[in-house]
């Protein structure tokens, strides 16, 4: 296999750095070196590009602002710029928006960095950072779910497959996919974190392990901040909710109460995420004197900007995509929803153990697999709300921040590897890795020369 020189498992944050490097490398000059501007020129169109000139802006940075500055990411670095002003840039992340407006502001301040494009580089260095950050959480997120020497194997190369993520120049673009990715792996840790495969833990561990919950919830919530489909994740909570109730209704306790109230707060949380920014933009356009008539959605029973931006602006819905123009698209995106359906699938019958060949029974294995179905809802629900409601080729992009199908995909390269009279598995996993490779590379051309569909 062509990633096995690159991974050791005795020093794994070393190896990750590595590949890491390298395949950002490789995508950074892609992007770079491919020529022509494209069908679109609206990223030179904008201010703060045609204000570089004002400027000692080394060529180089003007270059890479640019090229990277496509699709998406011109929605936010203007937001981030100058606020939001029309309704249908509310489509794109007010979270990540306002997080480069404050750095690039810090920084334009204390004079180190003071160019008319900041919101643009400095969109760029969080994503980067917020990719390389996620790499390390997700290794750390698989190996809690699987200690030992071989679950360090899979969260080895799950991590480094995240690395290789079709999602591709995305996560290196000033958009919301890195910080989103950053931030959900965060809390998914974070919510392994809170269970013990023992019920008898003692009173201080279990009052640590629900006190975890709450920051799961608080970067859940920052996480759908920086995409909508992060309140997915809220599932999770609720699926512990409802657990809990069932548990009370056998019998009630302190500590049943302690984590239901735990969970409760990190449901809130996770939903405040989408809530406020809706709340701060109905400020915005619906709360007008009495002399301006509102939007049409103000008067809605529950009036999401996000909402009817998506259905009036982005035409998203019920099977809308469906047309003979966009099967190529269906195309596009099969491969990654059969990824997300195959290894969701798997986490749900529970025999992730098998796949991970991991067989024994424990209270740690049992619980990995409950783990695991938790997990593997918010990816499932989401493959099948993209097939039928928005914009299929998303997917691609999407997808990079769920941790199942990592590690579906990892353990059956090393079962592959093992298993090497098994033909079908080893060509399955090799045409997978295969395809997040060459569709990232293909793509970051089509991004960088502003191509669809990237």
């Amino acid at each position: 296999m062509a990633w096995k020189p690159w991974t050791d498992i005795c020093h794994p944050y070393q190896s990750l750095l590595v590949i890491f490097t390298l395949w950002k490398g490789l995508l950074f000059l892609i992007v770079i070196l491919t020529p022509g501007a494209g069908y679109d020129t609206s990223t030179t169109l904008i201010q703060w590009n045609g204000n570089a000139t004002k400027t000692p802006m080394p060529v180089f940075l003007e270059t890479v602002s640019l090229k990277l500055t496509r699709w998406d990411a011109i929605y936010f670095t203007k937001a981030a710029n100058r606020g939001y002003d029309f309704e249908q840039e509310w489509a794109f992340s007010y979270g990540l928006s306002r997080l480069i407006h404050v750095l690039g502001d810090g920084l334009r301040k204390v004079g180190i960095l003071d160019y008319a494009f900041n919101e643009s580089v400095v969109g760029i260095l969080v994503s980067y950072a917020a990719h390389g950050l996620s790499v390390i959480v997700l290794y750390q997120l698989i190996y809690a779910l699987f200690p030992g020497a071989h679950g360090r194997k899979i969260a080895l190369l799950a991590a480094c497959l995240h690395v290789l993520s079709p999602a591709g120049a995305f996560l290196s673009a000033p958009t919301a996919e890195s910080a989103h990715v950053f931030l959900s792996f965060c809390g998914s840790l974070f919510f392994v974190q809170s269970f013990s495969p023992s019920d008898a833990s003692s009173f201080s561990s279990g009052l640590l392990q629900d006190a975890l919950l709450v920051p799961a919830g608080i970067l859940h919530g920052l996480a759908t901040t920086c995409r909508s489909n992060g309140l997915l994740n809220g599932i999770l909570f609720f699926e512990e909710a409802v657990r809990l109730l069932f548990s009370l209704s056998l019998g009630v306790s302190h500590a049943k109460l302690r984590r239901l109230l735990a969970v409760g707060v990190a449901g809130i949380c996770t939903g405040l995420g989408f809530i406020l920014p809706q709340y701060i933009a109905y400020q915005k356009f619906c709360t007008l004197p009495a002399n301006q008539e509102p939007r049409v959605w103000c008067r809605r029973t529950i009036p999401s900007i996000y909402s009817f931006v998506q259905d009036h602006y982005w035409d998203n819905g019920f099977l809308r995509y469906w047309t003979l123009s966009n099967i190529p698209l269906f195309g596009l995106a099969a491969p990654m929803l059969a990824i997300l359906m195959a290894s969701g699938s798997q986490a749900l019958r529970g025999d992730f153990r098998k796949v991970a060949g991991e067989m024994r029974d424990s209270p740690q294995a049992r619980l990995t697999d409950r783990l695991l179905r938790s997990l593997a809802v918010p990816q499932v629900v989401l493959a099948v709300l993209t097939f039928f409601n928005h914009h299929v080729q998303v997917i691609t992009r999407m997808s990079s921040g769920y941790p199942v199908w990592y590690l579906w995909l990892a353990c059956l390269l090393l079962q592959a590897r093992s298993s090497k009279e098994d033909g079908g598995r080893n060509r399955k996993a090799n045409l997978t890795v295969n395809y997040m490779v060459v569709y990232a590379l293909v793509q970051g051309v089509l991004f960088a020369s502003f191509l669809p569909p990237a």
